[in-house]
């Protein structure tokens, strides 16, 4: 996605939930600093996604079940965030991880040391994290949602799951089939409906 079509979407997340561009501009910075000596791996990416058959899984409580009897060949797996976790129980490594680090790390990490592309998003409100996590990772693509330095990506997307589909499909997936993924879900926070609400809407948008 041009950051032209994304950025009109980005303004009005940021009105609704009240965020710092300018917060989000500085996590960029300290990202890019991050990565500075990275090997660049979108094109590795590329050739893991393109022409596949993509499974993105979100962490929603019915992952578990939604996971049987999808390991075929040819399939794809993207994990948001906490779905590593489920993923790596099911014995499954996914190709790449979209997170922006709130998860639980030492599954993203041991998915990490396993192959896994972890896709890092900085955002005004991770920058400890960053700072914290980014040097223990290896194989890394930084995102952003703010308009891309050189070095970082905004493939579009707001939560990790909707990220996972923007990513997939900016990469050429041939198709893609979301698991783990409740809009309803009563137990989170009002916050975190709203976030819900986003990840449902962004989604749609991008399919």
């Amino acid at each position: 996605m041009q950051f032209a079509t994304w950025e009109p979407i980005y303004q009005s997340i940021l009105q609704d939930f009240g965020f710092s561009p300018g917060r989000d501009v500085e996590a960029a910075m300290l990202l890019k600093e991050l990565l500075r000596s990275r090997e660049p791996l979108l094109r590795a990416a590329e050739t893991i996604v393109a022409g596949h058959r993509i499974v993105v899984c979100g962490n929603a409580p019915t992952l578990d079940k939604e996971l049987v009897g999808l390991q075929e060949r040819d399939t794809v797996f993207l994990a948001a965030d906490g779905a590593t976790s489920v993923l790596l129980r099911h014995g499954i490594v996914p190709e790449m991880v979209v997170t922006d680090l709130d998860g639980p790390f030492h599954a993203i990490l041991k998915a990490n040391q396993m192959g896994s592309i972890v896709v890092v998003h900085a955002h005004g409100d991770n920058l400890d994290a960053l700072d914290r996590y980014v040097p223990q990772l290896e194989r890394i693509i930084g995102t952003v949602q703010c308009r891309p330095m050189p070095g970082l990506y905004n493939f579009g997307g707001f939560t990790d799951g909707d990220r996972c589909v923007f990513l997939a499909k900016e990469l050429g997936a041939a198709s893609i089939t979301l698991v783990g993924f409740d809009y309803e879900d009563e137990s989170v926070t009002p916050r975190k409906k709203r976030k819900l609400e986003w990840a449902k809407r962004l989604i749609e948008l991008a399919q």
